[in-house]
């Protein structure tokens, strides 16, 4: 199995979407874990959730490391409204999604008490 090209397809079908391909990256009795709202869900809700989000969506993964058989994801999800970066934890048996626990951020400007400190840099 070709882990980068099954994560990069992954978050391409996440982008656009595209709930009949997702639902193949999963096992039947998979666990989407959103821990920022405490939310956990089963691989229809996570579908529905993902899916009927409004919005043109795109993506981009950043960063991809593999320890056995978890997979970290680093990925930056924007529309022209709202742009976020998320920390993914993928489990993966026998070439599909078994749990996925995820950390999104929202993406924003450097708060003025640490501008007024003059301290870091853009990363970008």
């Amino acid at each position: 199995m070709d882990i980068k090209n099954f994560i990069i397809e992954y978050w391409k079908h996440v982008a656009f979407q595209n709930e009949l391909e997702l639902k193949n990256y999963f096992h039947e009795d998979a666990c989407i874990r959103w821990h920022n709202t405490n939310e956990e869900f089963n691989v229809s809700e996570f579908l529905r959730a993902n899916c009927e989000y409004p919005g043109d969506w795109s993506g981009e993964v950043e960063r991809i490391e593999q320890a056995g058989n978890t997979v970290i994801t680093v990925t930056h999800v924007w529309t022209k409204e709202m742009s976020f970066h998320v920390t993914s934890f993928f489990e993966i048996i026998e070439a599909k999604i078994k749990t996925l626990d995820e950390y999104w951020g929202d993406d924003g400007t450097i708060p003025q008490w640490r501008k007024d400190m003059h301290i870091g840099k853009p990363i970008r």
